[in-house]
């Protein structure tokens, strides 16, 4: 049991003890339930019906229960404020713990115990008492508040309690209907999804209802931020004069100028005096935004320099600054535009700077320089979080620390770590392995493969990405890029898939171990890949080995000769052959022998997956797939598995692909000659390395 004590009206001098008195323990035997169990708020009473209803069987006091070490610290019979106690009472200053043995089943055990106030009758306290520590998704706590409604503290308290509620907007004695919280303002007819409420909503969109929040939770700087906030909003739109509009509207008014500024003292004075009423605060309000507008565009434009400087992501020289400074006056004067026109032409002017739509890098003459704490930050973040820094970033900057490989080394754990990191997966992963933006493949017949929905092939592309990301930020070792026994799935796809659903989301994705043993895990298993390296109607061992040996061992094959011929796209079209077969006709052409004898031993062993990527042993005829395939030397790949074990004997090849894959993409080039040592580093890793491994190397290297 765990008891607590926490002053809810805390005055100095005031020293809260709770005394706990005639603390003991009743076991009552359980009542079985009745055949009918009722649901909701009856079945809790039922529940508290059945507990109290129980035969007594023993009542115990508390002390005679305890363990010498919970003993002591209730310290029975003695209270720290004189309070005379009986043996079986014990008071408390703050929060206490002790345990009770619970006998078998079919008993339910009590703690009874009357709770008071100590000799300081000025304190109000909230007692807390649960059976599990707070925090536990369990924890059901009883709550009782202590006070002696005699005592000045209590009336304090009171009055304090009831000044809050006085002031507390009654939210709860509003509109039943959530859309209807914010009722709009007098005079106008508030009936919903009446004409003048929508057109209220449509036309003036935003009321300012936080009265009771600015006036009486925030103060001094915050509500000034508040306020200026709220004349940012206003004065961004027409607001006033599409409120004008309305009240014009509501009163059948011919106004001489629909625009609030045109409302002059003469044109007001001229109104019926119940339009006034309205029309005169709305005047006020919007000389007042006008007046902190004005008073705010210093500011604006130094924001406007700040937004440079980020978009530029380096600092400002200062005659960068004298130059957009100018540009803004020049805007405003020559060109005769007002302050919103003029603040967005210098917007415009910093986004159509070489210094925002490029990386750019200061050159200064034909010899190597370091790359200045700056271009390091931007590079940085674009190679791991394809966006421009963040404040961290900013900051080491700044302060020189990107010239220190330890700080490199920080920052590149820190942005792998990130959520921001799934850039990452689906930028470099996505390009490099081929599944950039399936979400919006169209390279099905989705009439011969009406399973394969819009919602089957986002899961899809978030099956791939949510892999990588995985790998990226958990710093999983890369030989995982292929071999992991993992894989991410939701209802949707595991559906799609044939694999069980249980305890998969509906829509995000769940990682889901033991993945082989289900033909799934790894970048030559994803749906994704196996999709886009299909014919529309059919599996293309030629697209799918093309893959494995461009992207992953790094050796593609030449275009095929003008007079290569094709492969029918429906296989109802071989003529009664399999698919194996027509190649082997294909193969006869010499001139297309040489590539297919390299191509075709990498693709059939992924014949276990159709042109969608769900895994099958027969094709659509009935005959059995063959997943079994010949190298040049006669030696022999028999599925994923034994694609797979090729793989990892040719792991230098792989990590060497990976390695210039990696150091294109982080350099923004081709890969160079003068590269090949880097490669060379990073090839030598292994595959034990993580991904973070290796771009700490490409990040710290010359």
């Amino acid at each position: 049991m765990h008891l607590a004590l926490k002053s809810v009206n805390p005055t100095p001098g005031v020293n809260p003890v709770v005394i706990w008195r005639n603390a003991r323990v009743v076991t009552r035997a359980l009542v079985p339930p009745e055949e009918t169990i009722p649901v909701g708020a009856k079945a809790i009473q039922a529940a508290r019906e059945r507990a109290m209803s129980g035969t007594i069987l023993a009542t115990q006091a508390l002390r005679s229960l305890l363990t010498p070490g919970d003993l002591i610290p209730l310290m029975f019979g003695t209270s720290p404020d004189g309070t005379a106690l009986g043996p079986d009472d014990f008071a408390t200053t703050g929060p206490v713990s002790f345990k009770i043995d619970v006998p078998g089943e079919g008993q339910l055990v009590f703690l009874e115990v009357d709770g008071e106030l100590g000799e300081d009758r000025n304190a109000v306290v909230r007692v807390m008492v649960s059976d599990r520590l707070a925090g536990n998704p369990r924890d059901a706590r009883l709550r009782v508040l202590l006070g002696d409604p005699k005592s000045d503290g209590y009336k304090t308290f009171r009055a304090g309690m009831g000044e809050y509620v006085s002031l507390l907007p009654p939210n709860s004695h509003g509109e039943a209907n959530p859309a209807d919280k914010d009722p709009i303002p007098a005079p106008f007819d508030n009936t919903y999804n009446g004409a003048e409420h929508d057109a209220f909503v449509l036309r003036v969109k935003y009321q300012r209802n936080d009265t009771f929040f600015a006036e009486n939770l925030v103060d001094g700087a915050d509500r000034d931020r508040l306020n200026q906030a709220w004349n940012d909003l206003y004065g961004s739109w027409p607001y006033h004069t599409a409120y004008l509009g309305m009240l014009a509207d509501h009163f059948d008014l011919k106004l001489k100028s629909p625009r609030i500024e045109d409302m002059d003292a003469a044109q007001i004075a001229a109104l019926p005096e119940e339009v006034r009423g309205f029309v005169v605060p709305l005047r006020r309000h919007f000389d007042a935004v006008t007046l902190s507008r004005a008073q705010a565009e210093p500011e604006h434009l130094d924001n406007a320099l700040d937004f440079a400087s980020r978009a530029w992501r380096r600092p400002l020289g200062e005659s960068e600054k004298t130059r957009l400074k100018a540009f803004y006056q020049q805007a405003r004067t020559a060109h005769d535009l007002d302050h919103d026109d003029a603040i967005k032409a210098l917007i415009a002017r910093v986004l159509v700077s070489p210094a925002f739509l490029y990386r750019f890098e200061s050159v200064a003459g034909p010899a190597e320089r370091p790359l200045n704490d700056w271009e390091l930050a931007s590079r940085l973040s674009f190679f791991l979080w394809s966006s421009i820094p963040d404040a961290e970033l900013h900051r080491a900057a700044a302060a020189g620390e990107l010239s220190q490989p330890a700080q490199l080394a920080v920052q590149v754990r820190r942005m792998t770590a990130d959520p921001k990191a799934r850039r990452v997966a689906t930028e470099f992963f996505g390009q490099w392995l081929g599944f950039y933006r399936f979400d919006q493949f169209r390279g099905v017949d989705t009439g011969r493969f009406p399973e394969f929905t819009d919602e089957v092939k986002t899961a899809m592309y978030d099956e791939a990405v949510s892999t990588f990301e995985y790998i990226v930020r958990e710093n999983r070792p890369i030989k995982e890029i292929l071999h992991a026994d993992y894989a991410f799935l939701n209802q949707p796809l595991a559906k799609f898939y044939g694999l069980p659903e249980k305890g998969l989301a509906t829509q995000a994705m769940v990682k889901v171990d033991g993945a082989h043993a289900f033909n799934r895990g790894g970048a030559l298993r994803l749906g994704s890949v196996l999709t886009t390296t299909s014919a529309p109607l059919r599996t293309s061992p030629v697209k799918r080995g093309d893959w494995v040996l461009r992207r992953i061992l790094g050796s593609p094959t030449p275009p095929p000769p003008a007079d290569a011929g094709s492969l029918p796209s429906d296989p109802a079209a071989f003529g009664g052959l399999t698919l194996r077969a027509k190649l082997e006709v294909h193969k006869r052409n010499a001139t297309c022998a040489s590539c297919h004898v390299r191509i075709d031993p990498m693709g059939f062993p992924l014949e276990a997956f159709d042109a969608v990527g769900r895994t099958r042993t027969v094709y659509q005829d009935g005959t059995e797939v063959d997943v079994t395939a010949e190298l040049a030397d006669k030696s022999t790949i028999s599925g994923v598995d034994g694609l797979l074990d090729y793989l990892e004997s040719k792991d230098v090849q792989v990590m060497k692909t990976l390695a210039k894959k990696m150091i294109g993409y982080a350099l923004g080039r081709t890969v160079l000659a003068s590269d090949r040592a880097l490669v060379a580093e990073l090839a030598s890793e292994g595959g034990n390395k993580t991904f973070a491994d290796l771009a700490l190397n490409i990040v710290t290297s010359r």
